[in-house]
């Protein structure tokens, strides 16, 4: 059996790239938690997946744990494709609806008897009180912005939508876009199984609005998306995020392409070190440095097997960053006293005060 495991294909898009914040910026302290899509850590077996996923117009579901970098990717690929980008975080209390559009019935209500009171006869328009979301902004901006409205409306036209990220999204595709949906396995069992009409059609209707039948589907007249060899590629991309809290249905996990973000290995660790906190010539990565980012990924590594053993929390990539950034900022070294026992319990040990 063969040993080799290099992927031979012909790739859509070119491999993704890192944009390095400036030498000495204390930039990364703004953004612990980058979501700017400037730097990300991945491997053939990841870029493969997101490919493939272009390759079909399915979305791209992501596995893994807490802190292992799922939510980081949309927006790196986004940046790197030029791609609009748009992102939306599941709780408990979302519906599939909320990221399509929503409707305030409450203001509505409010202004219905604000008129009464005043005796205004003028109707009102229900395009005031919708509220497009992020899937209809990725399937149409333009109707996205005017919240559904035509020109052969009987209403008057509304004040324009809001759109997410509209500085960053001027400067992009106007026609592409990259979508994060975050966390699912925190809806309701019936979230995802309400998106699989709209996301595998790319269409949807808007129910609230009697002024008349309003359809949101993919912009049509768009200029087609192409990889690098010619090939055909989806100009969207929908990527998905679970930490597998609660199962997904089956039905929604066979319309997406799965991939597994593992925990990385030590040698891992330390390269995604360097890529965040080499800044040469103030702050660069040296041998100190990334001698110090070893040793923490090996702390890292044996607390991971410990509490795996017990079932306890394991600490992920985002500790380990944390504690690495700690350990170089306050000068504290692996195994250097109470101040080391601290910084392990506040970054990496965290629901365990008494593990050492």
């Amino acid at each position: 059996m063969s040993t080799d495991t290099t992927l031979v294909y012909t790739g859509l898009i070119a491999p993704l790239a890192n944009e390095a914040l400036p030498p000495g910026s204390g930039e990364a302290l703004d953004a612990p938690d980058r979501r700017d899509g400037r730097l990300y850590d991945y491997d053939p077996q990841l870029q493969m997946a997101v490919e493939v996923a272009l390759a079909t117009g399915r979305p791209l579901l992501l596995r893994g744990e807490p802190g292992s970098g799922k939510s980081s990717l949309a927006a790196f690929i986004a940046r790197n494709l030029g791609y609009r980008y748009y992102e939306t975080v599941i709780t408990s209390q979302s519906s599939a609806q909320d990221l399509l559009w929503k409707y305030d019935l409450v203001r509505r209500l409010a202004d219905a008897q604000t008129r009464g009171a005043q005796d205004d006869p003028t109707p009102l328009s229900d395009y005031d009180y919708i509220e497009p979301g992020v899937l209809w902004w990725v399937f149409d901006r333009a109707s996205a912005t005017r919240r559904g409205w035509q020109a052969d409306s009987t209403c008057p036209e509304p004040a324009p939508a809001g759109e997410p990220n509209a500085a960053l999204n001027a400067t992009r595709a106007a026609d592409h876009a990259v979508v994060l949906i975050d966390e699912l396995d925190k809806a309701d069992p019936d979230l995802p199984n309400a998106l699989l009409v709209p996301l595998g059609s790319m269409a949807f209707d808007v129910t609230d609005i009697r002024d008349r039948p309003v359809k949101v589907a993919l912009a049509g007249g768009a200029t087609p998306a192409e990889g690098r060899s010619g090939q055909p590629m989806s100009r969207l991309l929908v990527v998905i995020t679970t930490n597998e809290e609660r199962e997904l249905p089956p039905a929604f996990v066979r319309r997406c392409i799965v991939h597994r973000l593992e925990h990385p290995g030590i040698e891992r660790l330390v390269d995604i070190a360097r890529l965040h906190f080499n800044r040469p010539p103030k702050r660069p990565f040296g041998e100190e440095q990334e001698k110090l980012a070893r040793e923490i990924a090996k702390r890292l590594d044996t607390l991971r097997g410990e509490r795996a053993e017990s079932r306890r929390r394991l600490p992920g990539t985002a500790e380990y960053l944390d504690a690495v950034r700690a350990a170089l900022t306050l000068g504290i070294g692996v195994g250097g006293g109470p101040a080391w026992e601290a910084l392990q319990r506040a970054t990496l040990l965290k629901d365990d005060w008494q593990a050492t």
